[in-house]
């Protein structure tokens, strides 16, 4: 009876470890925004289909095991193969005193030397909190990120 209740108790605990690691931190929240995801997860998308999955303009039915693991639901081939063809992945943000929106630029730099680029126009309020706490500590136009594969973000406990 008392093993019992203690194997409850340790699955107890297991299982509130695991939702607090799967909750999103103060620190994480202020990285991102529905907005950006949604572009990158669109850029990435765009730019690695064709690598990716090797074939010539892959319909949306082709690109579906990309587009989940692009969605946080990693398919191991898939995360193999981009894990091989990209070095890094790079996000720009250009805000000039004039514009009340932001360039953001999602830079993929593969293994091979290329590089490929998207660029989108967001709202401020589409950018993390500490990109914009950048441009008003800092007072440039400029600031740069490295931004994670969602598979590469996971942390120890």
């Amino acid at each position: 009876m008392m093993l019992a209740a203690l194997a409850a108790l340790g699955a107890l605990v297991a299982f509130l470890l695991y939702k607090r690691s799967k909750a999103a931190s103060p620190e994480v929240a202020r990285e991102s925004t529905p907005a950006l995801d949604r572009f990158i997860r669109d850029a990435l998308e765009e730019e690695l289909a064709e690598r990716v999955l090797g074939i010539r303009r892959p319909t949306p039915e082709e690109r579906t095991k990309l587009t989940r693991t692009l969605a946080d639901e990693p398919d191991a081939d898939v995360v193999g193969r981009i894990e091989a063809l990209v070095r890094a992945v790079e996000l720009e943000f250009v805000r000039y005193a004039h514009e009340a929106d932001v360039e953001t630029t999602v830079r993929v730099r593969y293994e091979d030397g290329e590089t490929g680029t998207s660029m989108r126009r967001l709202g401020l309020a589409d950018v993390p909190e500490a990109v914009r706490a950048d441009f008003e500590k800092r007072g440039s136009t400029r600031v740069f990120r490295t931004w994670a594969f969602p598979w590469q973000r996971i942390r120890a406990l």
